[in-house]
């Protein structure tokens, strides 16, 4: 396994963070290094470099450096032209210290910004996920792409300094006000609802609904099961390319939490938590699912039809959920999968 994932990584090393498949000026993330880990997640060691080859000539190069990012490293932040400077931040970083050390020294400082960083997040939490199963140069390298693209996409959502009001996510969400229906229709790209948060008052209060204190394990699963639910009621009336991410970047954290220190776990989990609620205040348009029978696919051919699936995010929500489920064996997990799956395959992107 070491072999493949590193060979991967090597061969996606030279891809931009985005790419913009329609030569249009619409710009989608480079999944290539998540997918490599989900894969490898699920075992499926011998389908990791076929998958790269196949993806890999929809990419694009990477950005050009501008200038090195000494003093106030704020000034930085959120601006995509200077991704290969942020790189060069933490491959610096990391060649003097630990990459847990610079790990957990950035999360705080980024978690914040994790709206407009979301694959950037997800992104590094799959390169911590590559790190805990052996150390290397290209996966300190893609931990330093990661980082890279979250800081560079910098953009927060606004938060209030109430206090907790302990919940768990599955509770805070009836709490939630959504955006004006005609808001969350007819939108291209998900960060445009989502950046309409800013006028809505009472989302300031979202993040501090719920009690980031308690058992993280716990609050993960209760996140991304409410989340799964979510998708399964949605799939048909909002394009699960873009809701998913509401599940995979809500529960993110999971990858990362044997290397993250407590501040940066608290921080993590925070923002993991808004970000979820964002694309439910932002894009949701029907109730979650309260309860689900036990589909009769097995996990094996939930794992093929992702496999088939020419939208990368059939990928990456299978392996999340079938994460999730064997922690928490709730079948809304399998149904997300299968549902989300089956959808993108009408609706998702297929450039193959």
């Amino acid at each position: 396994m070491a072999d493949v994932a590193d060979d991967a990584l090597v061969a996606l090393a030279d891809s931009g963070p985005e790419y913009d498949p329609f030569d249009s000026g619409f710009l989608l993330a480079n999944h290539g290094p998540m997918v490599v880990d989900a894969l490898l997640a699920m075992g499926l060691d011998d389908e990791v470099i076929p998958w790269v080859e196949r993806y890999m000539p929809r990419l694009s190069g990477q950005p050009v450096r501008r200038e090195r990012i000494t003093g106030d490293w704020k000034q930085a932040l959120g601006d995509l032209s200077r991704f290969r400077d942020w790189v060069d931040v933490f491959d610096d970083q990391m060649s003097d210290a630990p990459w847990e050390d610079v790990l957990n020294r950035w999360i705080p400082r980024l978690a914040p910004g994790t709206s407009g960083g979301v694959h950037g997040a997800i992104r590094t939490a799959h390169a911590v996920r590559m790190l805990d199963r052996g150390e290397s140069a290209p996966r300190i390298c893609e931990l330093a792409q990661g980082l890279g693209y979250w800081a560079a996409s910098y953009r927060t959502l606004p938060k209030s300094s109430a206090p907790s009001a302990g919940l768990l996510p599955s509770e805070a969400l009836r709490h939630l006000e959504q955006l004006d229906e005609e808001d969350r229709k007819g939108w291209i790209r998900f960060t445009d609802p989502i950046g309409k948060l800013t006028s809505l008052p009472s989302f300031g209060d979202a993040a501090d609904l719920v009690d980031t204190e308690q058992d993280p394990s716990y609050l993960l699963s209760d996140l991304t099961r409410a989340f799964a639910a979510i998708l399964v009621t949605n799939v048909e009336t909002v394009n699960p390319r873009a809701l998913c991410h509401g599940l995979t970047a809500g529960g993110a954290t999971r990858l990362m939490l044997d290397h993250l220190s407590p501040e940066a776990t608290a921080s993590s989990l925070l923002y993991n938590w808004q970000l979820a609620a964002a694309f439910y205040c932002a894009l949701v348009l029907d109730a979650p699912a309260q309860k689900v029978d036990l589909p009769e696919e097995s996990a094996d051919e939930l794992i093929s039809e992702a496999l088939q699936c020419p939208d990368e995010h059939g990928i990456k929500v299978t392996e999340a959920c079938l994460r999730e489920y064997q922690l928490d064996p709730d079948p809304m997990f399998l149904v997300s999968a299968r549902e989300t799956t089956r959808r993108l395959n009408v609706v998702g992107l297929n450039l193959y």
